[in-house]
C-alpha cells in the first residue's frame, strides 16, 4: 500500500468517527430544518361525546381535548327536523380563528341541557357540532343522532 492509500483510508475513518449518527434517518445535510406535521386525534376522540337523558331534560355532555375546541356558532338542536333554540350555555371564549375571524370557543368541556318533557316518545334529537384543533386543523360538521325515551 502506497503513502497515497494509507493517508486516503487513515482520513475517511477520520470522518467516520468525527460526523455524528442520528437515530433517526430523517437527517439531510442539505435540509435546513427538519419539519413535523402534528399528529391530529380523530374528531370522535378530541370531542369526547355523551347525553343522559333524565326526566325532562336531555343533558349532552363533550370532553373537549386540550389543545382543541367547539365553536359556538356551530352548535345546534333540531327535533323532528326543526330547529330548537339553545338557551343556558355557559360562558364561552373570544378567539381569533384563522378559519372563521373572531368566533366564540368552548375549550375543555362543555354541557348543554334540552327540555324534551313536551316531546312525543321517540322524538328525533340531533345535535350538530364543529371544532377544530388550535394546531390549524378543522373537522367538518358533526352530528348525534338519537330517540327520545
Amino acid at each position: 500500500m502506497n503513502v497515497k492509500s494509507t493517508l486516503l483510508l487513515a482520513s475517511s475513518l477520520v470522518l467516520q468517527t468525527a460526523i455524528p449518527v442520528h437515530a433517526n434517518n430523517n437527517f439531510s445535510l442539505f435540509a435546513n430544518k427538519q419539519q413535523s406535521t402534528p399528529a391530529f386525534l380523530p374528531g370522535d376522540a378530541a370531542f369526547v361525546y355523551s347525553q343522559l337523558q333524565q326526566a325532562d331534560n336531555l343533558n349532552v355532555f363533550w370532553q373537549i381535548s386540550d389543545g382543541y375546541y367547539l365553536y359556538k356558532n356551530k352548535l345546534r338542536v333540531t327535533i323532528n327536523g326543526n330547529e330548537y333554540p339553545i338557551q343556558g350555555l355557559p360562558a364561552s371564549k373570544e378567539y381569533h380563528d384563522e378559519y372563521f375571524g373572531d368566533v366564540e370557543i368552548f375549550e375543555y368541556q362543555l354541557m348543554l341541557s334540552v327540555p324534551v318533557s313536551g316531546l312525543a316518545p321517540a322524538s328525533e334529537v340531533t345535535i350538530h357540532y364543529q371544532g377544530c384543533a388550535v394546531a390549524g386543523l378543522c373537522y367538518p360538521p358533526m352530528t348525534q343522532t338519537f330517540m327520545t325515551q
